[in-house]
């Protein structure tokens, strides 16, 4: 029984869809001009339990991931660790970034939240 749920578990995990990340500004730009979409930047840190517990948890949810993968490209980067863009200044992180295909910023959401709040958060940001 017990190999039957494993068995059950691996397979629908397959079938789970994450997001997919871009880690590079231009790049996350070119693509949202080509696709028609926003840029959702998220700065983060390996050390931050709020930006592991999106990633992990909130950008798991498929309610979440259908919504931002029709609406934006995802770009994240680690403020320690990546070349951060000119222009987009934070306090603390999480912090995302809402960037139209012109490269502005849009609206800024600072901290975390549960995927149901944060879904409503980006809905709000017509």
């Amino acid at each position: 029984m017990k190999f039957l749920l494993l068995i059950f578990v691996l397979g629908m995990s397959m079938f789970a869809q994450g997001l997919h990340y871009e880690h590079e500004f231009n790049k996350a730009l070119q693509k949202a001009r080509g696709q028609n979409k926003k840029i959702m930047m998220m700065y983060s840190a390996v050390w931050c339990p709020e930006c592991n517990y999106m990633k992990d948890i909130v950008f798991k949810d498929q309610k979440v991931v259908d919504y931002i993968q029709k609406h934006f490209i995802v770009l994240t980067l680690d403020i320690q660790k990546d070349k951060l863009p000119k222009g987009f200044e934070y306090i603390g992180i999480p912090t995302f970034f809402i960037i139209d295909k012109n490269a502005t910023q849009r609206y800024k959401i600072i901290g975390g939240n549960k995927a149901s709040k944060f879904l409503k958060q980006l809905k709000a940001l017509k």
